[in-house]
C-alpha cells in the first residue's frame, strides 16, 4: 500500500513524483544491504512476486529514475475506504514475506 501524496492548501499535489505509484526496489538490481542503507529509515525488507503483482491486474513497470527501482503504478492508496481495493491490499499483503528483519535509521 501507499500513503496518500501530500496535499497543499489550495488542493495540488505538493510533489508529483508521490503520484506515480508504490515505488519499490527490484532484487535483481540491489542487495539488500544497499537497499536498507538507501532508506531513511528501515523496519526490515519483504518481498513481493512481480507474477502475482500482474495477476490480480495490478501494472508493474521500470522505475524511469531509478533503474534499481520498479513502479506499481495502480496500487491502491492505504486505507482506500473502497471494499475491493481493501481486499487487494490485504491479499497482496498476505502474499508477501519477510526476507530481512533489522532497525535502521539513517544519521544525519
Amino acid at each position: 500500500m501507499r500513503r496518500r501524496p501530500k496535499l497543499s492548501e489550495n488542493g495540488e499535489i505538493e510533489d508529483p513524483m508521490d503520484n506515480d505509484g508504490l515505488s519499490v526496489f527490484d532484487s535483481y538490481r540491489i542487495t539488500p544491504q544497499d537497499c536498507v542503507e538507501t532508506s531513511r529509515s528501515c523496519f526490515g525488507l519483504a518481498t513481493l512476486h512481480v507474477g502475482t503483482l500482474l495477476d490480480h491486474g495490478l501494472t508493474v513497470i521500470r522505475d524511469p529514475e531509478d533503474d534499481r527501482k520498479i513502479l506499481i503504478t495502480d496500487m491502491p492508496f492505504e486505507s482506500p475506504g473502497e471494499a475491493n481495493a481493501e481486499r487487494l491490499l490485504d491479499t497482496i499483503a498476505e502474499t508477501a514475506r519477510i526476507a530481512v528483519r533489522c532497525r535502521h535509521k539513517q544519521k544525519n
